[in-house]
Order: structure tokens, then C-alpha cells, then sequence
């Protein structure tokens, strides 16, 4: 069972946008807007060494985002989980028993091409093993798309009342991008470096958001996307 990275939970942006059609004589609202696009790729390699098997999660994310007119802003977040199983001992419940595993984290951005057809990141992490004690994880890793990017579109409309004359239209949208990958590169645990042998269990994802909100100047409420 794959675990989950301490600090991935994907990334949710709030987008909003709300315009005035308001009838004589009713106060005029502001119009905002927000667009997003978030970059990800992800990986996760297995190989076995004698008895010792070595398992590492690796998830990284750049994001755009902001108002507009307004600041654009640039996030990233990167998380490792890196695992060593003992395979020649008696199996549990849960599988082979864990020899060490140690994760870490930072906010750190993915490097990506301008057509996303490749990706990397080349880090030093601050982390910890699996006592709970401090521990340096160093990963350098690059994805290669290996099939074309799929593309996909979502749009949506919904009706959000507060009384039979007032209330919200909420209009989305949003784009992505998507492709199976190849993940090849190392990681260094504790000053000890392990070359992982290239992995097809690798996504490159990308996703462009957009949402509006139409709100009566009388409506009484707001309504986030």
C-alpha cells in the first residue's frame, strides 16, 4: 500500500470574480477575477538490492495564481517519502517489515519546459527518519513525457438562491493537461546515495482554472468558487 507524503493533500486555489449587472439605481460591486495553472509530477520507484528493497514516493508542484487586476503570486511544494523493506524476512500483516524510512518536504518549485514535456527538480530537503529525528534528504530527479499530453476540458454553470429573486451564478472552467512519464535520476538519505533505475510509474499534469461569480448587488451573500 502506497503511503501517503505528509505534506500532499493537492493543492486547492480559491477563484473568484464578481461583476456588477445590477439594475437602476442599485450599488455597482467590483469586478475580481483569479486564474490558476499548476504544474505536477509525480513518481514512485521500487527496486530490490539482496534482501533490501528500496521504495520512494516523490511529488513536486509549481503553481500560478492571482487576482486581476493584481499580484501574480508562485508557489511550489515538493514531498519525498523514501522506505527500505527487509524481503527475505517472514511477511505481516502489512507486508515486509520496515528496515528505515525517512520523509521530507519544502516549498521548493518544480522546474518544467515551457511545452511541459519534461520536468526536474535538483534539491536538498530538511527531513525526518522515522523516530522523528532530523535527517537531510538530497533528490535530483527529471521526467521525460513519454506520449503525447491528453487534453481535457471541464465547464460548469450552478444557480445559488437566497430568496426567489436573488442569488449567484457560479460559471468554471477548467483545462488540463496530462501524460504518462518515464522518472529517472537518485536520492541521497543520510549521506547515502542510492541511482534509482528509471520508472514508467510517472505522471506530468497540468491544470488551468477559472471561475466567475454573478451576484446580485442585492444578494446578501457571497459566493467563493
Amino acid at each position: 500500500m502506497r503511503p501517503p507524503l505528509r505534506l500532499i493533500g493537492v493543492v486547492a486555489t480559491l477563484l473568484l470574480l464578481l461583476t456588477a449587472a445590477s439594475p437602476a439605481g442599485a450599488r455597482t460591486i467590483e469586478d475580481y477575477a483569479r486564474v490558476i495553472r499548476s504544474r505536477h509530477a509525480g513518481a514512485t520507484f521500487s527496486q530490490v538490492d539482496g534482501c533490501r528493497q528500496t521504495e520512494v514516493f516523490v511529488s513536486a508542484m509549481d503553481a500560478v495564481f492571482g487576482s486581476r487586476p493584481g499580484p501574480v503570486n508562485k508557489q511550489g511544494l515538493v514531498g519525498v517519502f523514501y522506505r527500505e523493506l527487509d524481503v527475505c524476512a517472514e511477511p505481516g500483516p502489512k507486508g515486509y517489515p520496515v528496515v528505515f524510512q525517512a520523509d521530507a518536504q519544502s516549498l521548493d518549485r518544480l522546474v518544467s519546459s515551457s511545452r511541459f514535456r519534461t520536468a526536474s527538480i535538483d534539491l536538498l530537503l530538511d527531513g525526518m527518519d522515522g523516530d522523528g529525528d532530523p535527517i537531510e534528504i538530497a533528490i535530483d530527479l527529471a521526467w521525460t513525457a513519454s506520449e503525447p499530453l491528453h487534453r481535457s476540458r471541464v465547464s460548469g454553470n450552478g444557480w445559488f438562491p437566497v430568496n426567489e429573486k436573488f442569488g449567484a451564478r457560479v460559471h468554471t472552467f477548467s483545462h488540463g493537461l496530462s501524460a504518462a512519464a518515464v522518472a529517472h535520476g537518485s536520492i541521497t538519505v543520510d549521506g547515502t546515495r542510492v541511482d534509482l533505475v528509471p520508472t514508467s510509474d510517472a505522471t506530468l499534469e497540468q491544470i488551468r482554472y477559472f471561475c466567475q461569480v454573478i451576484q446580485h448587488p442585492q444578494g446578501g451573500f457571497d459566493v467563493d468558487c
